[in-house]
């Protein structure tokens, strides 16, 4: 998907392999007669999650759907979780379009790889959320002194570019690994620069877990399970808020007894996505809904809706794909352009989970 001033979000990662390597253009990927995408079932289970994400081994082909192109690119991930930053997998999907124009700071294109740590593994169960306060106001205000707070963020590991594609690009993934993105209490919510305020679904508990696109060893693969830099949940009428650092690009989903998985161990609920404070795109942000791994798993569509906090700047999905609203599913995986954003400054942005209309 693409963003005014090109803001760029990973839209989804598509499930199965491609029999051959093909190249698509940048904004029309069509397969080519001869390639074979295979859907792998909808697996729930953790022990045959396990099994299944065991196949993905290194060398095997991963296919990707991003900025509404299919890539694809050689796994180099072989499980588990280091505590340094490897080399970007290089894709093997080329551009033949023009290259679109972005900005890119000259610390971006010259920065060198961040060093970052992984982030312990979070309990499955509620996260302890701060109590005090000392802000005051409302949780969308905004410091009047245009300060905004870091307290609880981990290291900023800025932003690096790896290639010439869009989603060649690492932006900040926190110091350890996922400290960019943490769960703060309502009060001291209007402290911080990009806040989010989940709203839960009206009769059951909804689980949710956060991740950066690039996970903690520097590969695309911040999304598959065991990888988490947040997890929390929201129970049946409660919100919960959530503050991300600048230049962070990442995501959500949510389900209600966990968040379920697709049969290679991709999470695999609606998504939501965010790029907060692009350094490499003039400060832009961006967020959207995707149900396209949702529906290539097989799995039931859970709602979600995410606007800003003046019910403005809407991405949506009903339960089921009852309605659309600048949201991606699996008819829109070659359309760049559905996506939200705003210019540089605060956001403030409310999601409800498990959304019908």
């Amino acid at each position: 998907m693409q963003f005014k001033d090109s803001i760029f979000l990973l839209t989804a990662l598509s499930l199965g392999a491609v029999a051959r390597p093909h190249a698509h253009e940048r904004r029309h990927a069509h397969p080519q007669p001869n390639a074979v995408v295979e859907e792998a079932p909808a697996v729930t289970d953790p022990a045959q999650v396990a099994e299944k994400v065991v196949e993905r081994a290194v060398g095997d082909e991963v296919v990707a759907t991003i900025n509404g192109v299919l890539v694809s690119w050689i796994n180099e991930w072989a499980g588990g979780v280091d505590s340094t930053t490897s080399t970007t997998s290089t894709s093997t999907s080329t551009s033949s379009s023009s290259t679109t124009s972005i900005y890119v700071p000259p610390t971006t294109t010259t920065a060198q790889p961040a060093t970052f740590t992984s982030n312990p593994a979070v309990e499955s169960t509620v996260t302890p959320v701060p109590t005090s306060s000392t802000s005051g106001g409302d949780w969308f205000d905004v410091p009047s002194s245009g300060d905004y707070s870091t307290s609880g963020f981990g290291g900023n590991t800025g932003g690096k570019t790896t290639g010439s594609l869009d989603w060649d690009y690492v932006g900040n993934v926190g110091s350890p690994w996922g400290s960019n993105i943490i769960q703060v209490s309502e009060a001291n919510a209007n402290q911080y620069k990009h806040v989010l305020r989940f709203e839960g679904a009206e009769s059951t508990d909804q689980h949710v877990v956060f991740w950066n696109t690039y996970g903690p060893n520097g590969k695309m693969d911040g999304f598959w399970s065991p990888n988490k830099a947040l997890e929390f949940k929201v129970p049946a009428g409660g919100v919960a808020y959530v503050a991300i650092d600048d230049n962070s690009q990442g995501g959500w989903a949510a389900g209600s007894d966990s968040v379920p998985l697709s049969g290679i161990g991709q999470y695999a609920g609606t998504w939501g996505e965010f790029d907060m404070s692009s350094a490499k795109n003039n400060g832009f942000s961006g967020w959207d809904v995707s149900s396209i791994i949702a529906q290539l798993a097989g799995l039931d569509v859970q709602g979600m809706k995410i606007c800003n906090h003046q019910g403005e700047k809407c991405s949506s999905i009903a339960t089921g794909l009852a309605s659309l609203l600048n949201a991606y599913t699996s008819a829109d995986q070659g359309n760049p352009s559905l996506a939200v954003s705003q210019p540089e400054g605060p956001v403030r942005l409310v999601v409800n989970l498990d959304w019908s209309e």
